[in-house]
């Protein structure tokens, strides 16, 4: 548990480090359901809630939206326009094969950094435990 609030600066070495996240989990999300643009942002704001941190890193649509549309540009995913449950018409995005490919590769990069010794001593200190094999 963090005792202090974070300053300016930390802040921004925390935002910039989820922005990096970002993409890699939204590609992850979408490849694990066909979802919308607000569900992907609920789905973010679980992976970058701190609980025990005075700090919040909030997704919003102007930061998620150009990122899908970049995505189905470069042919990652693909959106198509259907009712929602509440009767709203909405968009909702899957992984393509491409997507699924690039996907397959973040995979490898993961599970080789897990390997890597001196990623491992990073995350030991970091209190975090990997310990999947990169093949």
């Amino acid at each position: 548990m963090i005792d202090k609030e974070i300053d300016d600066n930390e802040a921004r070495l925390i935002k910039h480090y989820s922005n990096g996240l970002i993409r890699n989990l939204i590609l992850w999300i979408i490849s694990k359901e066909k979802i919308h643009g607000y569900g992907i942002m609920k789905k973010l704001d679980e992976f970058f809630d701190f609980k025990d941190v005075d700090f919040e890193i909030k997704n919003t649509s102007s930061k998620i939206y150009p990122i899908l549309r970049k995505m189905e540009e470069n042919k990652l995913i693909v959106g198509e326009w259907d009712i929602n449950e509440s009767n709203k018409r909405v968009k909702y995005y899957s992984i393509t094969d491409d997507g699924l490919l690039i996907l397959d590769k973040i995979r490898y990069i993961f599970g080789c950094i897990s390997n890597n010794p001196a990623w491992i001593d990073f995350h030991t200190d970091m209190g975090v435990k990997i310990n999947e094999k990169c093949n």
